[in-house]
């Protein structure tokens, strides 16, 4: 059998471990391409210290040995962190010098606001107003360290394939700015919609989003290949320039990441959230569903929980207190990888929130298909579109309308009585693993 023929692809990335959000599918690639043939060199960004990280899944990709060049950036994130950081070091040498800093502030004086809250004001600001200058993200200073340590890759070493992945939309542009010089064949890979995303896509002018679209355009008339991963935003890409370039493949969940975790024991029955909670994706109504619901049965205040590895919002915690749900709603805090894993795999049943928003069709979050895989009967509040399209499909759970309090109340107790159909379609999810979707890249690179 003639061995098959190595090729070199390097993956442009804003986002990688030990960063949590948004780096599952471009680390899967990077595992499973090489049986394809296709040997992966990663280009990213230098990790973000003001996010949550995940020191296991770091470990995970230095042991498997591929390259990862990490450059540095100059999006509006970074620097605000970074001058946060300045601000902090120079309060604590003054306070060193000014020995009256460590007195205690004069009763009649109103009190100063904790440093801990200004960072979350400056960042309301900046989402206010950065739309208004930087497109098509914010990210997009990093584009200049990206495009000078990928021009040093591929001078040192040959790159056939050039596999970039949005969002930040900006990566895209390392891709374009690639094939033009190289005339490497570029794959553009779509995580999240772009001018249609419901979280990101926030135009102040319409002129400002006439030109995020040209740019969009832009891209999908020049890659080479269109990946993304659900057939509405493949819908929209076909029709803003990609064609039949564009071709969906699903995020998913790797079989062997659920190796090896001891799942936890609890003394009553739990739903368990994993994930992000940020814009309309608001657990609000669900708190006031469970309210509801122990409204109605005061027994189940004992044998029923709910267990979120998420982080909640000041309003999120407010709202437990407020509705008396502190003994029945917990949050453990984001955890790694491997401990939100652990708690689907614990939980009896598992939850999934996406709240209405013009597009919110579009979304597929990750975290659903870590749920098909843990096999545990889902409750999605969602409206409809990919997300509900696959609860339903899959056989795995059932779905509500987002803000239906009634409707999460009623569920939520045929979840704890066992009556909600729990029917998984195996050979479907099956279809999700992520070697699976390596081996389609690689066919539609004529590797497979």
């Amino acid at each position: 059998m003639t061995p098959r023929q190595r090729d070199k692809i390097l993956l442009v990335t804003y986002d990688f471990p030990p960063g949590l959000a948004g780096v599952r599918r471009v680390v899967k690639f990077a595992k499973f391409l090489p049986m394809f043939g296709l040997d992966p060199v990663v280009l990213a960004a230098r990790p973000d210290d003001g996010l949550p990280s995940d020191a296991e899944a770091l470990a995970q990709v230095e042991a498997a040995g591929y390259a990862v060049c990490r450059t540095p950036s100059l999006d509006a994130h970074q620097v605000r962190r970074a001058g946060r950081k300045l601000r902090e070091a120079f309060r604590r040498e003054w306070s060193k010098l000014d020995e009256t800093a460590k007195q205690p502030p004069p009763a009649s004086k109103a009190p100063v606001a904790s440093p801990a809250k200004r960072p979350s004001r400056a960042a309301g600001l900046w989402r206010a107003i950065s739309p208004w200058f930087l497109l098509p993200d914010d990210r997009v200073g990093w584009l200049p360290f990206a495009k000078a340590a990928a021009w040093r890759m591929l001078r040192r070493q040959p790159v056939r394939y050039v596999l970039t992945s949005s969002y930040p939309n900006s990566a895209h542009f390392v891709g374009r700015w690639l094939k033009r010089r190289f005339k490497v064949t570029w794959i553009a890979d779509f995580r999240d919609g772009w001018t249609q995303n419901p979280y990101f896509a926030r135009y102040p002018t319409p002129l400002h989003r006439w030109w995020d679209a040209r740019l969009e355009r832009s891209v999908l008339r020049e890659a080479d290949l269109i990946l993304t991963v659900s057939e509405p935003i493949a819908a929209h890409l076909r029709k803003a320039g990609g064609g039949d370039r564009v071709h969906v493949i699903p995020n998913g969940y790797d079989p062997d990441d659920f190796r090896d975790i001891e799942p936890l024991e609890f003394d009553r029955f739990t739903l368990g959230y994993t994930g992000t909670l940020f814009m309309q994706r608001s657990p609000e109504s669900f708190f006031a569903a469970v309210r509801a619901l122990l409204d109605n049965h005061p027994g189940l205040a004992d044998q029923f929980q709910v267990v979120f590895r998420t982080q909640f919002k000041p309003e999120h915690e407010a709202a437990i207190r407020e509705m008396g749900l502190e003994n029945v709603i917990f949050n453990w805090g984001m955890g790694t990888y491997r401990e939100a894993l652990q708690l689907q795999m614990s939980a009896d049943a598992l939850l999934v929130l996406e709240g209405e928003a013009p597009n919110a069709e579009i979304m597929l979050t990750q975290k659903i298909f870590e749920y098909l895989a843990a096999g545990k009967p889902i409750l999605a509040a969602a409206p409809r579109g990919a997300l509900s399209d696959l609860v339903r499909r899959s056989g795995a759970g059932v779905v509500v309308e987002p803000d239906n309090v009634f409707q999460m109340k009623e569920r939520l107790f045929e979840l704890f009585h066992d009556m909600v159909p729990y029917r998984p379609d195996v050979e479907l999810i099956r279809t999700f693993r992520r070697g699976e979707q390596a081996r389609r890249v690689a066919e539609l690179l004529g590797k497979a």
